[in-house]
């Protein structure tokens, strides 16, 4: 049943992503929505029944493949994940109602080529400098800097205890101010452009060591394809545009494919190489693996429906405001909101994400589903106004920053986890908003 389900779905993303690509010509918020429920909810129940009992079944690491692992462990029943199908049904066919509805707003497009290099390069000059303090005092608790790279892993899975965790939060204002001083870089001539290129190279830097600490292939992904699909974005010649496609599709394939050792460095050079040589001679292994990697929504939105609302109750989208009060304790020090869901859910599934159609029916069942689906469909739609026509290398640079972020929420929607990964993003878009507000304001005056 499940999988005539995901046919038809995809179906119907195919119809719409059609119509959507022949009204505004180029990829969308809406397009990377599209492709995320389609690797999330559409594909895995048919990795689910051709792959078993197949060579594919192992992986290309030898080990048996996450998707199969975790279908044997869960051992859910067949209506839960049909009942997750129509929640998910559902909720795609309202976000498409918010989308068009949103899409009536109109927002007047980001002018990244306008901004006045003196505002970039004072919010660069700011953000950066308070990025490149909180990340040298929270590194200084590690004996060696190869200490502070190597035990990012095991931060991030619990195994090593910090001070000042916030810092690392904080220091994530490195990168948009890497772009900021970027698109700053752009605008002016020698000499000023050589003072802003020694400072774009530090502030990547220190970006660098932050998004290596953090031990997260997103990280790493959006790290280093941001300033290469702005590049690309900006191009006007389709065969460059279609080579750094290529380009940027490997890239893809590489990162998502990195095992977990990949961040202890000590093995990092064998472990490229090895994935070198899996990427060339494994193509298809590579990509099934990473399918498989990205397949946990599925079995999050089916699992929802049997754990509400016993042992989690209806959470009215409490989760909301707790997920910047949660942000909170990190800098007094005192803890004492209600539990986060990310918290209660991880007790029954450890490690695994909540994901948006989980957040929406925690929040207020199928209501709730529907809720968030339309408000999600409205903000694609707003960042697809003010963003995808964006100007100049920085406005593009911002747009494929949100492509990375906003869409990504349908795997990661919990609020805190979601405040915290994006808070340098954040930070950056509302100063930048404020820029464009200043300049559009000077225009207007000027005129």
């Amino acid at each position: 049943m499940t999988l005539y389900l995901s046919a038809i779905l995809m179906i119907l993303i195919a119809v719409a992503e059609a119509v959507n690509l022949r009204i505004q010509g180029r990829i969308t918020f809406l397009t990377a929505a599209h492709g995320l429920i389609v690797i999330g909810y559409c594909l895995p129940p048919f990795i689910l029944h051709f792959v078993p009992g197949t060579p594919f079944e192992d992986g290309i690491w030898g080990h048996r493949l996450y998707i199969l692992d975790l279908a044997t462990r869960l051992n859910l029943a067949d209506s839960a994940f049909i009942t997750g199908w129509l929640l998910i049904t559902g909720g795609y066919a309202v976000m498409l109602v918010g989308y068009v509805l949103g899409r009536r707003f109109f927002l007047r497009p980001f002018p990244g080529d306008r901004l006045s290099p003196a505002i970039l390069i004072g919010g660069a000059l700011v953000m950066g400098l308070a990025a490149a303090a909180a990340l040298a005092v929270y590194a200084s608790q590690f004996h060696l800097l190869r200490h502070f790279v190597d035990y990012g892993m095991y931060i991030r899975g619990g195994r090593y205890e910090v001070k000042w965790g916030y810092l690392q939060v904080l220091a994530q204002l490195a990168f948009p101010a890497f772009l900021m001083a970027t698109g700053a870089a752009l605008q002016v001539k020698p000499p000023l452009r050589t003072y802003l290129v020694i400072l774009v190279l530090f502030l990547w830097s220190v970006a660098a060591l932050r998004t290596f600490h953090s031990a997260g292939r997103f990280e790493l992904g959006s790290f280093l394809m941001i300033p290469l699909l702005a590049w690309i974005f900006t191009l006007k010649s389709r065969r460059t545009a279609l080579i750094g496609t290529g380009i940027a599709a490997l890239l893809i394939l590489f990162v998502a494919m990195a095992p977990h050792s990949f961040f202890r460095t000590g093995y990092t050079l064998g472990v490229m190489a090895t994935m070198f040589e899996t990427l060339g001679g494994d193509l298809l292994e590579t990509i099934l693996f990473i399918l498989s990697e990205y397949a946990y929504p599925y079995f999050v939105a089916a699992h929802t429906v049997t754990a509400t609302p016993e042992p989690i109750a209806t959470r009215y989208f409490i989760d909301l405001p707790l997920g910047f009060l949660h942000m909170l304790p990190s800098f007094s020090g005192v803890d004492d909101w209600p539990p986060m869901i990310l918290s209660l859910h991880i007790q029954l599934l450890p490690w695994i994400p909540v994901d948006l159609v989980s957040f929406g029916y925690y929040s207020l069942g199928t209501i709730g589903v529907l809720i968030t689906f339309a408000a999600f469909g409205v903000a694609l739609a707003l960042f697809d106004s003010w963003l995808t026509c964006a100007s100049g290398w920085l406005g593009q640079a911002l747009r494929a920053a949100w492509l990375f972020y906003l869409p990504f929420r349908l795997f990661y929607a919990d609020p805190y986890v979601s405040a915290q990964v994006g808070f340098g993003l954040i930070s950056a878009t509302i100063f930048l908003a404020i820029a464009q507000w200043w300049t559009t304001k000077r225009e207007k005056a000027g005129a």
